[in-house]
């Protein structure tokens, strides 16, 4: 008998392109269309980063690599998200269309009883998955909100000091209208 292991091995490429497309369709179609068309990881680094990304989660969920490797394929792709100003769900959700994916394009073998142990093994790691892009994506938020904060300080700061050096100095002060 064949394993899960095999047969998604076998329909690597189908399935990565699926979840690909699955993981663009959370954008505006005339964005994922030139997500999907740019190859240039200059000019497109959202579509770059779930292209490489997608293929190395897929492979490494299959290989039962590290998780510091999905972690770093996870953080290209989340941090891209944790800038877009979406929900935390929103962000994350691609992740879990593998799933959807893998079923679609193993048909009826997904349906087989002798893989429904398998199936809910490759379910698992997949429900892990999420749960360090969920906190990746928290972790990006917080830097972004951290930034944030920080340029706020910055500018009152300049403000502040404009200010008192103003007091400071007469010549500085604005003239008097009357």
């Amino acid at each position: 008998m064949i394993t899960l292991g095999e047969l998604l091995r076998d329909k690597r490429d189908m399935i990565v392109q699926r979840w690909f497309d699955d993981g663009l369709a959370t954008y505006p179609e005339d964005s994922a269309s030139a997500f999907k068309r740019q190859k240039d990881p200059f000019a497109n680094p959202i579509g770059h980063s779930l292209r490489l990304g997608t293929k190395a989660i897929f492979d490494a969920l299959l290989d039962g690599a590290e998780s510091d490797t999905i972690q770093h394929h996870l953080n290209e792709i989340v941090k891209i998200r944790a800038v877009q100003q979406v929900t935390a769900s929103e962000a994350i959700k691609f992740v879990f269309s593998v799933k959807q994916a893998v079923r679609a394009e193993l048909g009826r073998a997904a349906r087989d009883p002798r893989m429904v142990d398998e199936l809910e093994a490759f379910d698992g790691k997949v429900d892990r998955v999420a749960l360090v892009a969920f906190d990746t994506y928290v972790q990006c938020r917080e830097q972004v909100s951290e930034l944030r904060v920080s340029e706020v300080k910055r500018q009152v700061s300049w403000i502040i000091d404009r200010v008192n050096r103003r007091d400071a100095d007469p010549e500085m002060a604005p003239a008097d209208p009357a």
